[in-house]
């Protein structure tokens, strides 16, 4: 990200895509729960990559018609002289069809000032990127695999950003019921 943030805003765009299982198979997870994943965003005009990867949790709101979405990504924000690491944080909602999820998403990059050092440690000064947009589909399969498209700008009276696309791909690791406030929701498929 060469002056532009690599955003995605992923939390925001988690998307099922599955397939019906045959009766004889193991039972469709639900869509809520904790996602491991991993990808790249790519800056829209010039092509340049940057790995992301992190955990989503979303919960099902609206008896299943409706989700939000929290995340904690890390990824790169190259800086003049080298890439510094950064934490990509936010929260996104969208509503669900099926096992498919599209969403919205409000983002931003948090950066250690000091080269080389994680964002997250204690008293390292911090930069906090431009607020930034982005759309999201998403499909999550029967069994817990998920795929995350996210097209990523700057907000609204926001400058400094170049446009970016983000891949995720992933499994969901946790049910929620061991994530304390989540919903179970219901298993798509068996409706």
């Amino acid at each position: 990200m060469k002056a532009h943030l690599p955003v995605f805003l992923c939390a925001s765009a988690l998307a099922a895509c599955g397939g019906d299982r045959d009766a004889g198979e193991a039972s469709v997870l639900p869509i809520a729960g904790m996602y491991e994943v991993n990808g790249e965003t790519i800056t829209k005009a010039t092509g340049d990559k940057r790995a992301i990867s992190g955990r989503i949790i979303i919960a099902e709101e609206e008896e299943g018609s409706a989700y939000t979405a929290t995340f904690h990504l890390t990824t790169t924000y190259p800086g003049a002289e080298e890439a510094l690491p950064a934490e990509v944080i936010g929260k996104g909602e969208g509503t669900i069809e099926g096992r498919a999820l599209l969403g919205t998403a409000e983002t931003q990059l948090v950066m250690a000032t000091v080269p080389g050092v994680d964002p997250g440690f204690a008293f390292v000064p911090r930069m906090v990127s431009t607020r930034l947009v982005s759309r999201s589909s998403a499909t999550v399969a029967a069994d817990g695999s998920v795929q995350i498209e996210i097209d990523n700008e700057a907000a609204a009276g926001e400058e400094g950003y170049v446009p970016t696309r983000t891949t995720l791909a992933g499994l969901r690791i946790s049910g929620t019921d061991v994530i304390e406030g989540v919903g179970a929701g219901t298993p798509r498929g068996e409706e």
